[in-house]
């Protein structure tokens, strides 16, 4: 990305000479610009506005995607009213008031996350404090005063608790007896009072029922602060290749299939009846972790829960790896996109698949009710992209609704392929 900056801004000089023109790079005059255009401007067709036409997709073919439609259904009216929202995508401000995670119901044993490793990336402490060393090239050389020296005079130094944290936390500093007898992480919630005995019973009983399932896979993606400030602490870790980069961005998303039981979201202050989501549906089997080797919606009613000794250990390895190859192919994806010099396929694209591992349904219901029930034909119907890799679906659409709402969904176990995965990363509410 710097190299790509940096030759960005020796064409421009070239061109135009130093220093560069402000329009170059002052965004100002470009955020004003977009909101002059934007009720004016032509959407996916000559002739019909944003903001004023409907537009959505549907499944043609494998080489073609989807294309637009002019019938489609996403409300014109959300761009005259204000939106609530939470996401697992970054950088953005307060990351864990701000995640869809401080929205997700806990589950039977009082966890959003039912990764068993703990503590979720953004409570990672990171392998060193800051301020960070000084770049060779702006460091004076001796004799002279270097004025970053007299400012910040502090060390750099090992976040030794932290990182010790992580290693006994993935198992790395145990013994093979001490692996051997890890309790189950059933039993530490019942030490830390969590377990909610009636969502248990539930479970075990009745997998249809409407409650939080065990078997969602949180991909949080990078760990620390991740806010978008210029002092965010973000990803300081001995994996990042170029720890100067300061890169935040990030595209945490949360995996679930038809074994995963239901994934509930508590959605407060619903003003103008409007509730959508930014939903991936185009991930491959090998996407969930959490429900790998299932059998059963739920793996029967406990989950990874009853997992203990070395069978939990090597659920904790293979969790850690999963997050580690998660954060680098996500790194590859945003800088594949970044470096696309022709903005126009980045804005609106072909879409994405509404499926790639084979037939699903689709259900989701609002304060324990079943509202829709789509299979991929259906949901394809509903799947309406309104800008580059922004493809949405609509749950709620009625002016008329307001209050505090419990929105549920799921891929139904009984009739859907079991390599199918869903990925939700924003949910929008209005």
């Amino acid at each position: 990305m710097l190299q790509h900056a940096l030759d960005k801004w020796e064409e421009l000089g070239t061109e135009s000479g130093h220093p560069v023109a402000e329009e170059h790079w002052h965004v100002t005059d470009f955020y004003n610009g977009i909101k002059e255009k934007v009720p004016t401007v032509d959407g996916c067709y000559p002739g019909w506005k944003i903001g004023v036409t409907r537009r959505g997709l549907r499944e043609t073919n494998q080489t073609d995607g989807r294309r637009l439609d002019l019938e489609g259904e996403w409300p014109s009216r959300l761009c005259n009213i204000p939106m609530q929202g939470r996401t697992l995508w970054g950088p953005r401000n307060n990351p864990m008031e701000s995640s869809l995670l401080s929205i997700l119901k806990p589950n039977a044993f009082g966890d959003v996350d039912p990764n068993i490793l703990g503590s979720p990336a953004y409570m990672k402490g990171p392998d060193y404090f800051p301020p960070d060393r000084a770049a060779p090239w702006s460091t004076p050389p001796e004799p002279e005063v270097n004025p970053w020296e007299i400012a910040g005079s502090r060390r750099l130094l090992d976040n030794a608790n932290a990182s010790n944290a992580q290693q006994i936390n993935s198992g790395n500093f145990l013994s093979s007896i001490e692996k051997e007898n890890l309790p189950s992480a059933e039993e530490e919630a019942i030490a830390r009072g969590k377990v909610n005995a009636t969502a248990l019973r539930i479970l075990a009983e009745d997998p249809d029922a409407i409650v939080p399932g065990l078997g969602i896979d949180v991909k949080w993606g990078l760990s620390g602060v991740c806010d978008g400030t210029t002092h965010a602490w973000c990803e300081r870790t001995k994996d990042v290749k170029c720890l100067y980069s300061a890169a935040q961005d990030n595209r945490g998303v949360l995996c679930f299939n038809p074994l995963s039981g239901w994934v509930v979201f508590d959605v407060k202050n619903v003003k103008n009846g409007f509730i959508g989501a930014r939903i991936e549906a185009w991930r491959g089997a090998g996407e969930i972790e959490t429900a790998k080797g299932w059998k059963e919606v739920n793996n029967g009613g406990s989950g990874n829960y009853k997992k203990e000794g070395l069978e939990r250990h090597l659920l904790q390895k293979a969790q850690q790896e999963r997050d580690a190859r998660y954060v680098e192919e996500m790194t590859n994806r945003i800088e594949e996109d970044m470096l696309l010099d022709d903005s126009s396929p980045r804005r609106l694209g072909g879409g994405q698949s509404c499926g790639a591992s084979g037939d699903y349904i689709f259900e989701f219901a609002i304060n324990g009710k079943i509202v829709a029930s789509w299979d991929k034909d259906a949901f394809c119907a509903h799947y309406t992209r309104t800008g580059y890799n922004m493809d949405l679906v609509k749950l709620l659409d009625d002016e008329g609704v307001t209050g505090d709402f419990e929105l549920a969904m799921r891929m139904s176990p009984a009739h859907s392929n079991q390599n199918s995965v869903m990925c939700i990363t924003h949910l929008y509410w209005s």
